[in-house]
C-alpha cells in the first residue's frame, strides 16, 4: 500500500462543505454573500477560533455554541454615502457561519474578545483522564 493515499474526511465535514458551497452558489448573483475567514489554533490546553470580522458592530454579532460546534452571525452595514458605486468589492449585509469544533472542549469554558475587527474565541480543551486508586 502507498503512504501517499489521501485521508478521507468525515462525512459530516464533507456535508458541511457541500452546504456552504450550495449557499455560495445560490447567492452568487446577488454579490452580497460573504463569510468571515477563520483559523483554528491549538495549544497544549486550549483551542482557539480566530475570525476576521472588520466592520461588524458588536451588538450585531451573535455567537452560540453546542457540544459539536459554534454558530456565528452578524451584519456589516453598507457605507452611508449618497452616490453610486463605480466599483464594489467590499461585502456587506449579513453572514452566518457554522464551524465544527476540531477537538473536545470543556463545557462553558469559552471566552470571546473582539479587537480591531478580529474575533478570538478560546476554549479549554477537554483532557480525558483516568483516576487510579492505590490499594
Amino acid at each position: 500500500m502507498s503512504d501517499n493515499l489521501p485521508v478521507a474526511k468525515p462525512t459530516l465535514h464533507r456535508l458541511q462543505e457541500l452546504m456552504e458551497l450550495r449557499q455560495q452558489v445560490e447567492t452568487l448573483e446577488s454579490g452580497t454573500h460573504w463569510q468571515p475567514a477563520a483559523d483554528w489554533l491549538e495549544s497544549e490546553g486550549h483551542l482557539a477560533l480566530v475570525l476576521d470580522v472588520p466592520g461588524i458592530a458588536l451588538d450585531s454579532l451573535q455567537i452560540t455554541e453546542d457540544e459539536r460546534g459554534v454558530q456565528l452571525s452578524g451584519e456589516r452595514e453598507e457605507v452611508n454615502f449618497k452616490g453610486e458605486y463605480l466599483q464594489q468589492e467590499r461585502p456587506h449585509n449579513s453572514f452566518s457561519r457554522r464551524l465544527e469544533l476540531p477537538a473536545e472542549v470543556r463545557e462553558n469554558s469559552s471566552q470571546a474578545t473582539l479587537k480591531n475587527g478580529v474575533l478570538v474565541i478560546v476554549w479549554e480543551k477537554l483532557e480525558r483522564t483516568i483516576d487510579v486508586e492505590s490499594q
